[in-house]
């Protein structure tokens, strides 16, 4: 089973002609609802102050 055969097609659709709309309109509508408005992740040590007593 080569997959390069079953793939291409689909890569050929949405990159050219209403493919390649079908393709931005989908990635809007993905842009709109998943924002990626999330900070990198960082590492940071935090000043954690023991509870009194302790």
């Amino acid at each position: 089973m080569d997959f390069n055969a079953i793939i291409e097609p689909a890569i050929k659709f949405f990159s050219t002609g209403i493919g390649a709309m079908i393709a931005e309109f989908a990635r809007a509508i993905y842009n709109a609802l998943y924002p990626a408005n999330a900070g990198a992740a960082t590492t940071e040590t935090s000043a954690v102050t023991p509870p009194p007593g302790k």
